[in-house]
């Protein structure tokens, strides 16, 4: 027997899946559930609009058939990324309607496969999906982060410029200034960047320095 594509240890990743045939769609439901996969069904374009801006969080990944009545897979598609601009999308087509599955991808579609399709190929594109989706969790992470870690080092950058304000203001007027004075500030910020001081330890730390600097 083999593995199931999400592992049982990790988290169930959000599947919408769209098609207006009652079979392909129920078969492909019990496939994707097996695999483990939390999965949301739609049979038309509308029901699968209406559920991709009322799931929150947004669905993670979404497999939807391209032709159907109404709205087809291609306002699916955009619908999604719209929701979630990390949302992973694979289409599903005919034989006669592959140009439309290209144009599909060039929209941002991960992938399509062709119908009638078979299982074999079908896991081995879920795979790839999970595969896509994975890094691109890794990349929102790094973003994340390096935004966090951007902000912080603006944060004491404009702190430590008003402390070295704050201590040339200070100085005595024969410009005499104890060498560690701006040390000591900058420790203070630091602390106060690492959340390791309130902002009313801070201030008090700063008001006990400034008070020894003038004796």
């Amino acid at each position: 027997m083999t593995r199931p594509i999400v592992p049982p240890n990790l988290p169930t990743p959000s599947l919408l899946l769209v098609d207006d045939d009652p079979m392909p769609r129920e078969t492909l439901s019990t496939i994707l559930s097996a695999e483990g996969f939390m999965v949301v069904t739609a049979s038309t374009g509308e029901e699968a609009e209406r559920k991709l801006k009322a799931e929150q969080p947004p669905f993670e990944l979404v497999i939807t058939d391209l032709v159907m009545p109404g709205k087809s897979g291609m306002d699916v598609l955009k619908c999604a990324l719209k929701a979630n601009p990390s949302c992973t999308v694979l289409v599903l087509t005919g034989f006669g309607s592959v140009r439309e599955a290209t144009e599909a991808m060039e929209l941002g579609a991960f992938d399509f496969v062709t119908k009638p399709m078979q299982i074999d190929q079908f896991r081995n594109t879920l795979r790839r999906l999970m595969e896509r989706r994975d890094m691109a969790h890794e990349r929102d992470e790094l973003r994340a982060k390096v935004k966090a870690l951007t902000e912080r080092a603006e944060r004491l950058e404009t702190t430590l410029g008003r402390m070295e304000i704050l201590a040339n203001q200070i100085a005595p007027a024969t410009g005499v200034f104890k060498p560690d004075a701006l040390e000591d500030l900058e420790r203070l910020a630091a602390l106060k960047a690492k959340g390791a001081l309130s902002e009313q330890e801070f201030e008090q730390g700063k008001k006990n320095l400034l008070s020894r600097w003038l004796t």
